[in-house]
């Protein structure tokens, strides 16, 4: 049997694994590995006084996913939950937004939506041929030379649902952002 090339990601926020866990459930594990943070950080904006030592550990536990990301692992995809009262949508950033528009445009239409998509770039960029976005995370993990890094962050209608139509739509979105890898 050959490995999964998909890791997917869930629990880095801990507020945000039970709807990870909804998700991963509903997916092919022939297609997808998951990898569960069962004690993630908290999804909350820091106080000034926490910044440091949150984005010490924040950086310590995305650094701490590499292990966990094998040689046939093609795509590592790190979901995340948001609020829209238009949901279900969704953002994905990655560093290869070609490769993603195809992946997508290849796919069945999103239903209710297709997913809006954000380039990471590094720090010092200020140019981007499509809408960029700066990030928090490592650059040892998201421009990673060894797979393809696709945050995913699903928008809910309110905080702690686990709508079927949300959970499908991530589902949906994951599908097709990892057909090919």
């Amino acid at each position: 049997m050959a490995a999964a090339p998909v890791l997917l990601v869930v629990g880095i926020h801990r507020e945000e694994l039970p709807f990870g866990e909804a998700v991963a459930a509903r997916l092919d594990a022939h297609r997808v590995d998951v990898l569960k943070i069962g004690e993630g950080l908290s999804g909350r904006r820091p106080r000034q006084d926490e910044r440091f030592r949150y984005d010490t550990m924040h950086r310590a536990l995305y650094l701490q996913l590499l292990p966990h990301v094998q040689p046939w692992h093609h795509l590592l995809v790190d979901l995340h939950t948001g609020l829209d009262p238009h949901a279900p949508c969704a953002d994905l950033y990655c560093r290869d937004i070609d490769m993603l528009a195809a992946r997508l445009a290849r796919a069945p239409p999103l239903a209710p939506s297709a997913p809006r998509l954000f380039a990471l770039q590094p720090d010092h960029a200020t140019e981007a041929p499509c809408a960029a976005a700066q990030t928090v995370i490592p650059a040892e993990v998201w421009r990673n030379p060894r797979f393809l890094y696709v945050g995913l962050e699903i928008y809910l209608p309110e905080a702690d649902t686990l709508r079927v139509v949300d959970v499908d739509y991530a589902r949906a979105v994951i599908e097709a952002v990892s057909a090919g890898a």
